[in-house]
């Protein structure tokens, strides 16, 4: 059963906090096992998980108008890594995000907040890759995730590493904290269980990824990036069962929006009943239900986005009438939505053409009015498809709403601003 322990630390005379100098004595929390426990969902909880996983197999199957689904895969984790971040007090904007990308200085860059949520698309970007569907989640690709997501951060030391020392949430130490997780010493343990029942449950995968975030945010095994790879491992999981191939939904913009709703359900799911009792179910079918609205909400908001994103191609399709077939300009249809900010030698790259070529087109491009160029200096330069970083930003706005339109009742929390003759 599900308590808390009590742990005594001796003080560390060398600290230079006071608070650690002295002796210190506070509750630890340790989790029910999930593998063994018994697991049930009510009517209302089990409508919610399949309402939402219909809708999200119809969004998988659905044909994108984005001309590739990695296209759309792509730009759905990059707003998946915005949310998740934002909820770690990371906020950048989706330009600024693709600016940074586009500039591509790897790991050797100086640290800026873009550069550390890049970071974290890359580790959600390993997670869907390298779990696909059938194969099992396994504790070595969480930490792969891990160091990924670190690598660019100011403590890169810290990834790929369960942690070794106490930590905790909320307070300046453990003793004053909201939330204390289990000692070092369980987390191995605890982990080798998540895991367990993440490939082994027989509850709908919706519910598997739902449980299996909030008990990897409960056992909390690393130092620094617990709530970013917490959400990554959501998609792992639907990757791993088959309910997603091709997208990442960004539910985290959405939790992001619900933040005390979210804090409450995973604290309620910390209970310290009986595994079997009615408050521990009832916990966790509340955080169920509330992961599984989330997901409905968002996938509902990703239709939007598509239809948006449709409108845009037939737009540029319209402007580059009179352009031979045959000029690299065409392939902004494809390229534009997946690359909304380009250079020219990813333009080139991107569709195999030389660097003059590439930029005979971009040139094209920006005087048909399909993107813009900016940066000062023929070696700076960048071009960007404004409609589709519109169309971003107001999917992000959206999601900030409580009702998922902006007209109706404004973004709860900080969002980038409207766009111009934004519709949202």
């Amino acid at each position: 059963m599900a308590s808390y322990e009590t742990v005594r630390r001796p003080g560390d005379p060398g600290s230079p906090s006071r608070a650690f100098r002295a002796p210190m004595v506070f509750d630890a929390y340790v989790p029910d096992r999930l593998a063994a426990r018994p697991h049930a969902l009510t009517d209302i909880d089990g409508r919610a998980v399949l309402e939402a996983t219909v809708a999200l197999a119809e969004s998988e199957t659905r044909t994108t108008v984005l001309g590739s689904a990695d296209a759309l895969g792509r730009m759905l984790l990059r707003a998946e890594a915005v949310g998740s971040s934002m909820i770690e007090g990371l906020e950048v904007s989706p330009r600024k995000l693709l600016e940074e990308e586009v500039r591509d200085q790897g790991p050797t860059g100086p640290w800026t907040t873009a550069r550390e949520v890049l970071g974290n698309i890359d580790a959600m970007a390993y997670l869907t890759e390298a779990v696909v569907p059938g194969r099992a989640v396994t504790i070595d690709i969480v930490l792969e995730a891990h160091r990924r997501l670190m690598a660019a951060t100011t403590t890169p030391e810290l990834g790929g590493r369960v942690r070794s020392i106490q930590n905790w949430i909320g307070g300046p130490t453990p003793a004053s904290a909201v939330f204390v997780p289990p000692i070092p010493e369980r987390v191995p343990g605890l982990l080798d269980d998540l895991v367990q029942f993440i490939n082994t449950s027989v509850l709908p995968p919706m519910a598997i990824a739902a449980i299996a975030h909030a008990q990897f945010e409960t056992i909390h095994p690393f130092a620094d990036g617990n709530g970013r790879i917490g959400r990554g491992l959501i998609h792992a999981v639907l990757r791993s069962r088959g309910v997603t191939v091709h997208s990442a939904p960004p539910v985290s913009l959405v939790l992001a929006t619900r933040a005390a709703e979210y804090e409450a359900a995973l604290q309620r799911f910390r209970h310290t009943s009986a595994p079997d009792s009615d408050s521990a179910q009832s916990a966790a079918g509340q955080f169920v239900r509330l992961f599984a609205d989330a997901m409905a909400e968002v996938v509902d908001r990703m239709g939007q986005f598509e239809a948006r994103i449709a409108e845009i191609k037939d737009g540029w399709r319209g402007a580059l009438v009179g352009v031979r077939s045959d000029s690299a300009a065409w392939s902004v249809l494809e390229l534009g939505p997946r690359m909304p900010v380009m250079t020219v030698h990813t333009f080139a790259v991107a569709t195999g053409k030389s660097e003059q070529a590439a930029n005979t087109a971009l040139s094209v491009l920006v005087e048909r009015g399909v993107l813009a160029q900016r940066s000062a200096g023929r070696r700076n330069r960048v071009f960007e498809a404004d409609a589709v970083i519109g169309a971003l930003t107001l999917l992000e706005r959206r999601l900030a709403s409580p009702v998922g339109d902006t007209a109706l009742a404004p973004p709860n929390r900080r969002v980038p601003a409207a766009p111009p003759r934004s519709d949202d």
